[in-house]
Protein backbone atom coordinates (compact mmCIF):
# COMPACT_ATOMS: atom_id res chain seq x y z
CA UNK A 1 0.00 0.00 0.00
CA UNK A 2 1.42 2.98 -1.16
CA UNK A 3 1.36 6.80 1.18
CA UNK A 4 -1.08 8.08 -1.69
CA UNK A 5 -3.78 5.16 -0.90
CA UNK A 6 -3.40 4.84 3.15
CA UNK A 7 -5.84 3.12 5.09
CA UNK A 8 -9.33 4.81 6.00
CA UNK A 9 -10.09 5.16 9.65
CA UNK A 10 -12.57 2.84 11.27
CA UNK A 11 -15.28 4.46 12.97
CA UNK A 12 -13.67 6.27 15.78
CA UNK A 13 -15.20 7.07 19.49
CA UNK A 14 -15.17 10.61 20.78
CA UNK A 15 -12.21 9.79 21.91
CA UNK A 16 -10.07 9.57 18.64
CA UNK A 17 -12.07 12.20 17.16
CA UNK A 18 -10.85 14.41 19.62
CA UNK A 19 -7.35 15.88 19.55
CA UNK A 20 -5.96 15.55 23.04
CA UNK A 21 -4.63 18.17 25.08
CA UNK A 22 -0.92 17.49 23.85
CA UNK A 23 -1.76 17.63 20.07
CA UNK A 24 -3.70 20.83 20.51
CA UNK A 25 -0.71 22.12 22.67
CA UNK A 26 1.69 20.95 19.82
CA UNK A 27 -0.35 22.22 17.02
CA UNK A 28 -0.62 25.82 18.86
CA UNK A 29 3.28 26.28 19.40
CA UNK A 30 3.58 25.32 15.75
CA UNK A 31 0.99 28.12 14.50
CA UNK A 32 2.31 30.16 17.34
CA UNK A 33 6.18 30.31 16.18
CA UNK A 34 4.71 30.68 12.44
CA UNK A 35 2.97 33.59 12.96
CA UNK A 36 4.94 35.60 15.46
CA UNK A 37 7.98 34.78 12.69
CA UNK A 38 6.47 36.04 10.09
CA UNK A 39 4.94 39.34 11.28
CA UNK A 40 8.44 39.72 12.74
CA UNK A 41 9.98 39.02 9.93
CA UNK A 42 8.14 41.53 7.76
CA UNK A 43 8.46 43.94 11.04
CA UNK A 44 12.58 43.91 10.97
CA UNK A 45 11.52 45.40 7.40
CA UNK A 46 10.44 48.86 8.90
CA UNK A 47 12.02 51.24 11.00
CA UNK A 48 11.47 49.14 14.35
CA UNK A 49 13.05 49.07 17.61
CA UNK A 50 14.44 45.54 19.44
CA UNK A 51 12.14 46.69 22.15
CA UNK A 52 8.91 46.54 19.41
CA UNK A 53 10.37 43.54 17.52
CA UNK A 54 10.40 41.64 20.99
CA UNK A 55 6.48 42.38 21.74
CA UNK A 56 5.65 41.94 18.26
CA UNK A 57 6.93 38.34 18.44
CA UNK A 58 5.35 37.93 21.78
CA UNK A 59 2.01 38.86 20.30
CA UNK A 60 2.56 37.01 17.19
CA UNK A 61 3.55 34.20 19.06
CA UNK A 62 0.53 34.22 21.80
CA UNK A 63 -2.14 34.90 18.93
CA UNK A 64 -1.14 32.04 16.55
CA UNK A 65 -0.84 29.44 20.00
CA UNK A 66 -4.14 30.61 21.13
CA UNK A 67 -5.41 29.57 17.14
CA UNK A 68 -3.59 26.52 16.42
CA UNK A 69 -5.27 25.08 20.13
CA UNK A 70 -8.64 26.46 18.38
CA UNK A 71 -7.94 24.76 15.01
CA UNK A 72 -7.38 21.64 16.68
CA UNK A 73 -10.31 21.65 18.73
CA UNK A 74 -12.74 23.14 16.60
CA UNK A 75 -11.47 20.18 13.69
CA UNK A 76 -11.39 16.92 16.06
CA UNK A 77 -10.15 15.03 12.87
CA UNK A 78 -7.41 17.34 11.69
CA UNK A 79 -4.93 15.10 13.07
CA UNK A 80 -5.61 12.07 11.68
CA UNK A 81 -6.07 13.08 8.46
CA UNK A 82 -2.78 14.67 8.72
CA UNK A 83 -1.10 11.25 9.89
CA UNK A 84 -2.72 9.51 7.00
CA UNK A 85 0.43 10.00 4.33
CA UNK A 86 3.82 10.72 4.14
CA UNK A 87 3.32 13.68 2.13
CA UNK A 88 1.03 14.97 4.54
CA UNK A 89 3.33 14.50 7.45
CA UNK A 90 5.87 16.40 5.60
CA UNK A 91 3.32 19.39 4.76
CA UNK A 92 4.17 20.87 8.49
CA UNK A 93 7.80 21.57 7.50
CA UNK A 94 7.12 23.22 4.39
CA UNK A 95 6.34 26.65 6.26
CA UNK A 96 10.45 26.43 6.99
CA UNK A 97 11.61 26.29 3.37
CA UNK A 98 10.70 29.98 2.83
CA UNK A 99 12.10 31.23 6.40
CA UNK A 100 15.52 29.29 5.53
CA UNK A 101 15.52 31.20 2.13
CA UNK A 102 15.08 34.43 3.75
CA UNK A 103 18.18 33.55 6.44
CA UNK A 104 20.17 32.82 3.39
CA UNK A 105 19.12 35.83 1.44
CA UNK A 106 19.82 38.33 4.15
CA UNK A 107 22.52 36.66 5.14
CA UNK A 108 24.07 36.99 1.77
CA UNK A 109 22.63 40.36 1.07
CA UNK A 110 23.91 41.51 4.50
CA UNK A 111 20.51 43.11 5.24
CA UNK A 112 19.55 43.38 9.12
CA UNK A 113 20.91 40.75 11.33
CA UNK A 114 17.97 40.69 13.26
CA UNK A 115 16.55 39.23 10.31
CA UNK A 116 18.84 36.81 9.91
CA UNK A 117 18.20 35.64 13.61
CA UNK A 118 14.17 36.06 13.07
CA UNK A 119 13.90 33.43 10.16
CA UNK A 120 16.84 31.33 11.13
CA UNK A 121 14.91 30.73 14.15
CA UNK A 122 11.46 30.37 12.67
CA UNK A 123 13.08 27.87 9.90
CA UNK A 124 14.33 25.35 12.59
CA UNK A 125 11.80 26.18 15.28
CA UNK A 126 8.94 24.92 12.62
CA UNK A 127 11.58 21.84 11.23
CA UNK A 128 11.51 20.67 14.99
CA UNK A 129 7.75 21.34 15.91
CA UNK A 130 6.58 20.43 12.25
CA UNK A 131 8.16 17.07 13.25
CA UNK A 132 6.53 16.71 16.19
CA UNK A 133 3.16 17.69 15.05
CA UNK A 134 3.74 14.87 12.06
CA UNK A 135 4.44 12.21 14.87
CA UNK A 136 1.42 12.81 17.18
CA UNK A 137 -0.59 13.25 14.11
CA UNK A 138 0.79 9.64 12.81
CA UNK A 139 -0.15 8.61 16.26
CA UNK A 140 -3.80 9.62 15.88
CA UNK A 141 -4.27 7.99 12.47
CA UNK A 142 -3.15 5.08 13.34
CA UNK A 143 -5.26 4.37 16.93
CA UNK A 144 -8.08 5.61 14.34
CA UNK A 145 -6.89 2.91 12.00
CA UNK A 146 -6.52 0.55 14.31
CA UNK A 147 -9.72 1.19 17.31
CA UNK A 148 -9.66 -1.39 19.50
CA UNK A 149 -7.69 -4.32 21.35
CA UNK A 150 -4.89 -6.04 19.80
CA UNK A 151 -4.66 -9.67 18.91
CA UNK A 152 -1.54 -9.82 20.39
CA UNK A 153 1.00 -7.80 22.18
CA UNK A 154 4.70 -8.01 23.47
CA UNK A 155 6.62 -6.07 25.24
CA UNK A 156 9.31 -4.32 23.33
CA UNK A 157 12.71 -2.76 24.12
CA UNK A 158 13.31 0.00 21.15
CA UNK A 159 16.86 0.66 20.49
CA UNK A 160 18.39 2.78 22.91
CA UNK A 161 20.64 5.81 22.65
CA UNK A 162 24.25 5.11 22.84
CA UNK A 163 27.08 6.93 24.10
CA UNK A 164 27.71 8.30 20.36
CA UNK A 165 24.17 9.32 20.35
CA UNK A 166 24.40 10.89 23.57
CA UNK A 167 27.63 12.86 22.71
CA UNK A 168 26.20 14.04 19.73
CA UNK A 169 23.57 15.68 21.85
CA UNK A 170 25.93 17.34 23.87
CA UNK A 171 28.55 18.49 21.20
CA UNK A 172 25.52 20.55 19.48
CA UNK A 173 24.89 22.14 23.21
CA UNK A 174 28.65 22.86 23.12
CA UNK A 175 28.69 24.62 19.88
CA UNK A 176 25.37 26.60 20.79
CA UNK A 177 27.14 27.57 23.95
CA UNK A 178 30.63 28.71 22.09
CA UNK A 179 28.30 30.53 19.28
CA UNK A 180 26.78 32.65 22.17
CA UNK A 181 29.57 33.35 24.32
CA UNK A 182 31.46 35.26 20.39
CA UNK A 183 27.88 37.13 19.97
CA UNK A 184 26.80 34.98 17.24
CA UNK A 185 23.30 34.72 18.46
CA UNK A 186 22.25 33.24 14.29
CA UNK A 187 24.71 30.04 14.93
CA UNK A 188 23.39 29.55 18.55
CA UNK A 189 19.93 29.29 17.58
CA UNK A 190 20.86 26.79 14.90
CA UNK A 191 22.81 24.68 17.16
CA UNK A 192 20.08 25.00 19.85
CA UNK A 193 17.80 23.65 17.51
CA UNK A 194 19.21 20.91 16.38
CA UNK A 195 19.96 19.60 19.79
CA UNK A 196 16.82 19.97 20.90
CA UNK A 197 14.96 18.23 17.34
CA UNK A 198 17.77 16.00 18.21
CA UNK A 199 16.78 15.20 22.16
CA UNK A 200 13.13 14.98 21.16
CA UNK A 201 13.52 12.64 18.51
CA UNK A 202 15.29 10.51 20.80
CA UNK A 203 12.81 10.76 23.95
CA UNK A 204 9.73 10.19 20.89
CA UNK A 205 11.63 7.00 19.59
CA UNK A 206 12.24 5.65 23.14
CA UNK A 207 16.13 5.97 23.10
CA UNK A 208 16.43 7.29 26.35
CA UNK A 209 14.73 5.52 28.87
CA UNK A 210 13.28 8.76 30.76
CA UNK A 211 9.71 6.97 32.17
CA UNK A 212 7.29 8.84 30.59
CA UNK A 213 4.69 7.84 28.16
CA UNK A 214 3.63 4.34 27.56
CA UNK A 215 5.18 0.87 27.62
CA UNK A 216 6.54 0.33 24.78
CA UNK A 217 4.83 -2.71 22.87
CA UNK A 218 4.84 -4.66 19.49
CA UNK A 219 1.23 -4.96 18.86
CA UNK A 220 -0.86 -7.10 15.92
CA UNK A 221 -3.84 -6.23 14.84
CA UNK A 222 -6.16 -7.61 11.92
CA UNK A 223 -5.15 -5.01 9.48
CA UNK A 224 -1.32 -4.85 10.47
CA UNK A 225 1.35 -4.44 13.13
CA UNK A 226 1.92 -1.24 15.12
CA UNK A 227 4.96 -0.61 17.07
CA UNK A 228 4.32 1.22 19.79
CA UNK A 229 6.35 3.80 21.40
CA UNK A 230 6.28 5.74 24.66
CA UNK A 231 5.03 8.76 22.74
CA UNK A 232 3.91 7.50 19.23
CA UNK A 233 2.52 4.71 17.56
CA UNK A 234 3.81 3.47 13.95
CA UNK A 235 1.96 1.23 11.45
CA UNK A 236 2.89 -1.81 9.23
CA UNK A 237 -0.10 -2.62 7.30
CA UNK A 238 -0.29 -6.01 5.98
CA UNK A 239 -0.37 -5.09 2.45
CA UNK A 240 2.99 -3.82 2.62
CA UNK A 241 4.64 -6.89 3.99
CA UNK A 242 5.92 -9.21 1.29
CA UNK A 243 7.77 -11.71 2.96
CA UNK A 244 8.27 -12.63 6.66
CA UNK A 245 11.84 -13.84 8.01
CA UNK A 246 13.62 -14.63 10.63
CA UNK A 247 17.08 -14.96 10.49
CA UNK A 248 19.87 -15.30 12.66
CA UNK A 249 18.92 -13.28 15.83
CA UNK A 250 16.49 -10.77 13.89
CA UNK A 251 12.73 -10.79 12.48
CA UNK A 252 12.39 -9.10 9.25
CA UNK A 253 9.04 -7.60 7.33
CA UNK A 254 10.22 -7.37 3.64
CA UNK A 255 8.53 -3.83 2.61
CA UNK A 256 10.68 -2.49 0.13
CA UNK A 257 13.00 -0.13 1.06
CA UNK A 258 11.35 0.20 4.19
CA UNK A 259 11.83 -3.14 5.97
CA UNK A 260 10.96 -3.86 9.57
CA UNK A 261 13.76 -5.50 11.72
CA UNK A 262 12.93 -6.61 15.08
CA UNK A 263 16.50 -7.96 17.19
CA UNK A 264 16.18 -10.68 20.20
CA UNK A 265 17.49 -7.68 22.70
CA UNK A 266 14.64 -5.92 21.62
CA UNK A 267 11.67 -8.79 21.64
CA UNK A 268 12.74 -11.84 23.14
CA UNK A 269 10.49 -14.87 21.16
CA UNK A 270 10.73 -13.42 18.33
CA UNK A 271 9.41 -17.31 16.97
CA UNK A 272 6.23 -16.30 18.76
CA UNK A 273 5.60 -12.83 17.23
CA UNK A 274 6.38 -14.58 13.78
CA UNK A 275 3.88 -17.05 14.10
CA UNK A 276 1.27 -14.44 15.32
CA UNK A 277 1.92 -12.43 12.16
CA UNK A 278 1.62 -15.34 9.52
CA UNK A 279 -1.74 -16.29 11.26
CA UNK A 280 -2.66 -12.74 11.12
CA UNK A 281 -1.87 -11.61 7.83
CA UNK A 282 -3.56 -12.22 4.58
CA UNK A 283 -2.39 -15.12 2.70
CA UNK A 284 -0.06 -15.32 5.23
CA UNK A 285 -0.48 -18.80 7.22
CA UNK A 286 2.38 -21.49 6.32
CA UNK A 287 4.41 -19.14 4.32
CA UNK A 288 7.96 -17.65 4.78
CA UNK A 289 8.49 -19.94 8.01
CA UNK A 290 11.97 -21.33 7.43
CA UNK A 291 15.02 -19.61 9.18
CA UNK A 292 16.92 -17.94 5.66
Amino acid sequence: MSPSDPLEPTDADDRLRSSSAGIRIVFGLYAGVLVAGFVTAAATLQAVSSASLAEIYLVGLAGGFLAGIAAAGIDGTLAIRLGRSRRRRASPSVPAVPFGAAAVASWWLSLESILTLVATGSAVGLLVLGYVVAELARTRYVEAVVAGDPLDSWRWTPPRAGKAYTLIALVWLFMALTGAASGNWTAAVVWVAIALGWIVAGVIEGRWQTGWGTQPEIRVYENGLVKRRPFTETLVPWEDVSHVRLRDDELVLDRDLFDVRLERSELADLETVRDAIERTRPNGAGRNRTAD
